[in-house]
């Protein structure tokens, strides 16, 4: 169970409020002087009002209680007579207050009790002792030393909490800006893919024209990705419309060349392992001398000019077939 400052002034306080009453009690059972039965009340109202006040929240509580108990047990203490409670203001102070009150203590009390010997003009007190009053001395340092290196303890534990507070809110902000930049990079991503899905659809637009027949316009330079591409598509469109005539019109691909030529081959008999015909469409002449040039035969290729008539001839053909 961890136990803060303010938890531990608080128990002295109360606790020395509880025990000097008690003793004042007793004091007065076992017929003490009244001196003492006086002093053992104030200190037990001092604590007890110093304990209040503490409850209420007021800081300065502990000065209160500390100042007090040394006025009284200054003024109260015999000067013929060297007792230990001469220390226990100095106590209260290191264990409640700070480095400078517990020096100012010190200081008070050795003031008072001279002061209080040279107003009864003997200044033969036990406390006029030079080695007296420099043992006082000491045990002040000592005390005084004490409570600095608490302070120090409790300003560096404090300096390493707010230094762990601030690395832990570091770690939360980063570990928060890297999920939210992972969350981007999936979003980005996930539209990454939806464009490439759509640049691929565009790459290879298909328009139904009639029933069981798919007009493919090709735009644009083949190359053997996009050649995978318009297969890959266009065995997809026919299995999932169950497409009988797929017209491949090539007026919009600049160059065809030997590639092309074999990429567009490879298309038609993946096409007709599907039992759909494939015509190719928009040879202009150019094409046509180019092919001729590099010697390629598009013999299995059905070939016609235009969509137009490649739709035409396929229409006469489903009706010569109906009325057959």
């Amino acid at each position: 169970m961890r136990i803060d400052q303010r938890q531990l002034a608080f128990a002295l306080l109360g606790g020395m409020a509880g025990y000097t009453l008690v003793r004042g009690l007793l004091n007065i059972i076992f017929g003490d002087p009244l001196q003492m039965i006086v002093l053992t009340f104030i200190v037990s109202a001092i604590f007890g009002v110093a304990t209040w006040l503490y409850w209420r929240g007021w800081e300065g509580a502990r000065f209160l209680a500390t100042a007090g108990v040394t006025l009284v047990v200054a003024f109260g203490l015999p000067l013929r007579q060297e007792t230990l409670v001469l220390f226990t203001p100095l106590a209260f102070a290191v264990a409640i207050t700070n480095t400078q009150w517990v020096v100012g203590v010190g200081l008070a009390m050795l003031v008072i009790l001279l002061g209080r010997d040279i107003a009864e003009g003997a200044f033969d007190s036990v406390y006029a002792s030079l080695a007296v009053g420099a043992s006082y001395l000491v045990q002040v340092t000592v005390f005084a030393a004490a409570r600095f290196a608490l302070d120090t303890a409790r300003i560096e534990a404090e300096r390493n909490a707010a230094q762990a507070e601030a690395t832990k809110a570091e770690i939360e902000e980063r570990a928060a800006a890297i999920e939210q930049q992972r969350r981007e990079l999936t979003e980005q991503n996930q539209r990454q893919q939806e464009l490439l899905e759509l640049v691929s659809q565009l790459e290879t637009p298909a328009v139904r024209i009639a029933e069981g027949v798919l007009l493919a316009p090709l735009v644009g330079g083949i190359d053997s990705r996009r050649a995978s591409k318009i297969t890959s598509r266009l065995l997809e469109l026919v299995y999932e419309r169950r497409v009988n005539l797929v017209i491949l019109d090539v007026a919009g691909v600049p160059v065809i060349d030997t590639a092309v030529a074999n990429a567009l081959t490879q298309t038609v008999r993946a096409l007709r392992l599907l039992g759909c015909r494939v015509t190719l469409t928009g040879i202009s002449s150019q094409v046509a001398l180019t092919l001729t040039h590099i010697g390629i035969e598009l013999h299995e290729l059905e070939v016609a000019a235009s969509p137009q008539e490649a739709l035409q001839r396929w229409l006469s053909e489903q009706d010569t077939l109906a009325r057959n």
